[in-house]
């Protein structure tokens, strides 16, 4: 990859200045700190770093990123800045995005106070951010803030610094005269971030002071979160309240973010007017990020999965796929009840009454399965489809998915009936269409192992027509 000549970095003398010059880095180091307690509850987060390119900053995974990663940076001014030096703090964060773009989630300038033709810069896109969960349904609303906004900030840096500044750029005022207003600091971040934690105040000060330590020894080296999180509990004597599973959250149109849980965007694969993506979108903008997590999942070692949000069937199903009992994975999949484990295994006297009726041959090379809970989709697919009745292996369950061991029930039914109409007509793909509870779909898919390659389907209630979207 060609790099511009003009790219910032780690030995020309931006690069080197904060190891040579440590004016300010007291400041720096302790809104870092600071930050911590909240980065550390975020699964994504891997690692941070002091006097690298910037001042300050953090690595997040990021399963939808070119580089599958995404930088927090920060710099850190603890004097009084004048107009012109706020501009050019916004016009290096400029270059570096175009050195490298899309590198950073989001660059942001730290200081005790900003001038006071400036002050707005902290006041009114923060105003802007924190309301926007609350007018997320509202989107016309939000484009007349959000346009004001960027209004405002091309008149006072013009174009293209302004419209960067407005989509890219944070301004902090944060007031840390000494130790110990950094100490209570970091105290009131962990108390919002784990308000269960009640930690003593002099074990709070000694996690600060053994965190500076690490710091301080650690300038232009990464640090992972591994070493910070052991540091922060051995010097508070607790474990952080952090949830045993690992977080996952896929977002629909509707869901705000949630940086407690790594997220899969989904929202625009939830059948917002009755239309859906592409079978090549499917596979490039869900399949792949997910397939990115779980391979990034396995290198953290991590086998466990807590599973949230709200998704359509064939996002259920490839959220199962992808995290597959095959690879070592287990699902704790969230419902309206609770978690429903994978590895609840059903109890002997766990009856179901299917009714199913098999293939005597395939459409083309193709097993059509077809699968109902409560609502059955075969009676659709030779009028919607144009598939024979005897090309169909149906299985239709006139009854509710109450539970994990149900869900695990049905989900094994469902698994042994195609592995046998597998065998005995020697398909080379699937074809599926399922009608019933999304957190069986996510159970289906991670049960869905060595199976030929399978087209899943949605169905568009308002047309009466089954539509192909996602291959796993």
């Amino acid at each position: 990859m060609k790099v511009s000549s003009n790219a910032p970095t780690l030995t020309d003398a931006r690069g080197i200045g904060g190891v040579v010059a440590q004016d300010g880095f007291d400041y720096q180091l302790w809104d870092g700190l600071a930050r911590l307690p909240a980065w550390l509850s975020n699964p994504a987060f891997e690692q941070m770093m002091f006097e690298g390119l910037e001042d300050l900053e953090a690595r997040f995974f990021a399963p939808h990123a070119p580089r599958e990663r995404l930088l927090e940076r920060f710099q850190a001014k603890s004097g009084s800045l004048q107009p012109a030096e706020v501009r050019a703090v916004f016009q290096k964060f400029s270059e570096f995005e175009t050195a490298f773009p899309n590198a950073a989630r989001v660059q942001t300038l730290v200081t005790p106070r900003l001038p006071p033709t400036l002050s707005w810069l902290a006041r009114d896109p923060n105003r802007v951010r924190k309301a926007r969960p609350f007018y997320a349904p509202f989107g016309d609303i939000m484009a007349a803030s959000d346009a004001e906004l960027r209004s405002q900030l091309t008149e006072t840096y013009g174009v293209p610094l302004g419209d960067f500044v407005a989509g890219s750029v944070e301004v902090s005022e944060r007031n840390l005269p000494d130790r110990d207003a950094a100490v209570m600091l970091f105290g009131l971040e962990l108390d919002r971030t784990y308000p269960s934690l009640e930690a003593l105040p002099r074990r709070v000060s000694e996690a600060f002071d053994a965190l500076s330590a690490l710091a301080r020894r650690s300038i232009g080296t990464p640090l992972g979160r591994a070493i910070l999180r052991e540091t922060i509990e051995g010097a508070l004597g607790h474990q952080l309240p952090l949830p045993k599973s690992f977080p996952l959250r896929i977002r629909s149109e509707h869901s705000e973010a949630n940086e407690r849980s790594l997220e899969i965007d989904a929202s625009s694969f939830s059948g917002q007017g009755g239309a859906f993506p592409t079978q090549t979108e499917w596979s490039e903008q869900l399949l792949v990020p997910l397939g990115r997590t779980a391979r990034w999942l396995r290198s953290q070692a991590v086998s466990r999965i807590a599973l949230s949000g709200s998704y359509r069937l064939t996002t259920a199903m490839a959220v199962g796929w992808s995290f597959r009992s095959a690879i070592g994975f287990e699902v704790e999949i969230g419902t309206r009840d609770g978690f429903w484990p994978t590895d609840e295994r059903p109890s002997p006297d766990t009856k179901q009454s299917w009714q199913v009726s098999e293939p005597s041959v395939l459409l083309g090379d193709q097993l059509i399965v077809s699968v109902g809970i409560l609502r059955d989709p075969a009676a659709d697919l030779g009028r919607t489809a144009g598939i024979p009745a005897q090309s169909a292996l149906t299985l239709y369950l006139e009854e509710p998915i109450p539970s994990a061991k149900s869900a695990q029930t049905a989900a094994s039914v469902i698994k042994r009936t195609v592995d046998a109409s597998i065998a005995r007509l020697r398909p080379r793909g699937i074809q599926l269409f399922f009608a019933g509870p999304a957190a069986l779909a996510v159970a289906l898919g991670h049960r869905w192992n060595a199976m030929p390659t399978t087209l899943l389907h949605e169905f568009i209630a308002a047309e009466g027509i089954y539509v192909a979207t996602a291959t796993v």
